[in-house]
């Protein structure tokens, strides 16, 4: 059996080999349609519909609506993005007297997570095509259907527009949890991993170049001069956002206690749920399920997380709020949470706001991201020069700005780099650049 899935990886590896041949020097023009028709034809209200229910059927995660959204969101965002870029192109700085060159590297492997299978894959996708890649996707196990049917979708217009339909394909399901991981690793030329840890071991074994990115948990502090109203607002948009898939979605609101107490009648105003005493005590209960997360309770909603501690009819809640005590004692409401729980915590003056950031990012999710609500620019670039974080997110959603946005500057993906702190490569988004080789043309100067 091992032997006919090797001669059959082997098969996947050499056509998409062929594929990048054929596409490698097609024209800027071309493939710009090819892109734009490609997501037109993904994000109709037909297949993103199809893609995003079966998602969430399989996998168990978030919810139908918010995929939707999302789904289109940072797949147009991307296209839009990278459209006036030029592959082949020397692009002057002049500055520095140098030109510089996109250009392919070949056959890439994309492994995506259960999470996000369906925007995170559209990502490599679009980024691996636009450079003139082919490219392999390794889905997460737990959500290979929904990808298989995704890149079959998407295989029939490549055809259909006169592009090999091998320049995507997917790995075959048996060698997911084998160590056939690794020969496709091997054989590919480079290898970006947004997985699980089997994955990130396994990539690691090889000789070729490759990213994985780091966990997400991102502290957020509270600042005294904020409106509460509108922060809270922002805080829920960003945290309830399909049932928290995101690593980027808010973990720990570290506020100011001169605003604490309203701050909390205002979470209660906006539909968040605060446990109590007791009901802390419920969910620490089922929180694990031999020693890992429970998955009953992983990117659900939140009525569904509060009938597993007994609190039923609550049907309109949005986020729930567990209040802790910051004590210096790691606990696991410190540590990612995907799912719509956010812990809170009163925070007695600026400084020990950003203590308190720096020690959640050191229980769990170091170099990733974090943010501040605040209308004090130096409070702002304080918490910035302290904080062990790749990005500082300032007054926005952070689920929906770290991974890009049009209102900020940062490259639109679902990847992102944690830089040394998260024993990273990369330190940035995820992005173009990344799926290219670069040529530098280094002139003399004047």
């Amino acid at each position: 059996m091992s032997e006919e899935l090797s001669k059959k990886l082997q098969g996947i590896i050499d056509n998409a080999r062929l594929a990048f041949l054929e596409i490698e020097k097609s024209n800027e023009k071309k493939i710009n349609l090819l892109l734009k028709n490609l997501a037109k034809h993904v994000l109709s209200r037909k297949n993103n519909h199809y893609l995003s229910n079966l998602a969430v059927k399989e996998t168990n995660f978030g919810n139908v609506k918010d995929k939707i959204f999302k789904n289109e969101y940072k797949t147009n965002s991307l296209i839009k993005e990278i459209n006036s870029i030029e592959i082949f192109k020397p692009i002057f700085d002049k500055k520095k007297n140098i030109y510089k060159i996109l250009k392919p590297i070949g056959v890439l492997c994309g492994v995506t997570p259960s999470t996000n299978p369906i925007a995170t894959t559209l990502n490599y996708i679009i980024n691996a095509i636009k450079a003139r890649n082919s490219i392999i996707i390794c889905p997460n196990p737990r959500s290979y259907e929904t990808v298989f049917e995704l890149i079959n979708i998407i295989k029939k217009k490549l055809k259909s527009s006169n592009f090999s339909e091998n320049l995507v394909s997917i790995a075959p399901k048996e060698i997911l949890r084998s160590e056939l991981i690794t020969m496709l690793f091997e054989k590919c030329d480079k290898n970006i991993v947004t997985g699980s840890k089997f994955f990130i071991n396994s990539v690691k074994k090889t000789s070729k170049p490759f990213l994985v990115f780091g966990t997400g948990n991102p502290p957020i502090i509270v600042d005294q001069d904020v409106k509460i109203k509108e922060v809270v607002k922002s805080i829920i948009a960003s945290k309830s956002f399909d049932y928290s898939t995101s690593c980027s979605a808010d973990s720990v609101l570290i506020v100011d206690s001169k605003i604490y107490d309203n701050f909390l009648i205002e979470l209660k105003k906006q539909k968040t749920f605060i446990l109590n005493k007791e009901q802390r005590k419920s969910l620490d209960k089922i929180y694990f399920n031999r020693g890992v997360i429970n998955t009953k309770i992983i990117a659900k909603s939140p009525e569904i997380i509060l009938e597993k501690i007994s609190v039923k009819n609550q049907k309109k809640i949005q986020l729930i709020a567990y209040e802790y005590k910051y004590n210096k004692l790691k606990h696991y409401i410190l540590n990612e949470k995907i799912l719509p729980i956010v812990a809170v915590i009163k925070s007695n003056n600026f400084n020990t706001s950003l203590e308190i950031a720096n020690f959640v990012l050191d229980c769990n999710g170091i170099g990733h991201s974090a943010g501040i609500y605040s209308k004090n620019i130096k409070n702002i670039l304080r918490f910035s020069k302290v904080v062990n974080a790749s990005r500082v997110i300032v007054n926005q959603p952070h689920s929906k700005s770290a991974g890009g946005n049009p209102n900020n500057g940062l490259n639109t993906t679902l990847s992102l780099g944690c830089g040394n702190w998260g024993n990273n490569i990369l330190n940035n988004n995820l992005s173009l650049k990344d799926f290219c080789n670069i040529t530098r043309v280094v002139l003399k100067k004047n």
